[in-house]
């Protein structure tokens, strides 16, 4: 085997790698939006339940001003 032919295998071989390691690549930034979609909606339900809370306790502060 020439040594043009070895440094072609070789070209093929690190087109296969780095072809492999872009699918790896692709794979986890598809996981961290998917994270990342669940992290913001799951802070949101968070804010809207401490906003749902607030109102809750103010309401029962107007009640308890009401009954006086």
């Amino acid at each position: 085997m020439s040594k043009v032919d070895l440094v072609g295998q070789f070209c093929l071989i690190q087109l296969q790698v780095l072809s492999e390691r872009e699918n790896r690549l692709r794979k986890e930034i598809h996981d961290c939006r998917i994270q990342r979609e669940y992290l913001t909606h799951f802070l949101s339900e968070i804010d809207e339940e401490k906003k749902s809370n607030q109102l809750s306790l103010f309401i029962s502060e107007i009640k308890v001003i009401d009954e006086e």
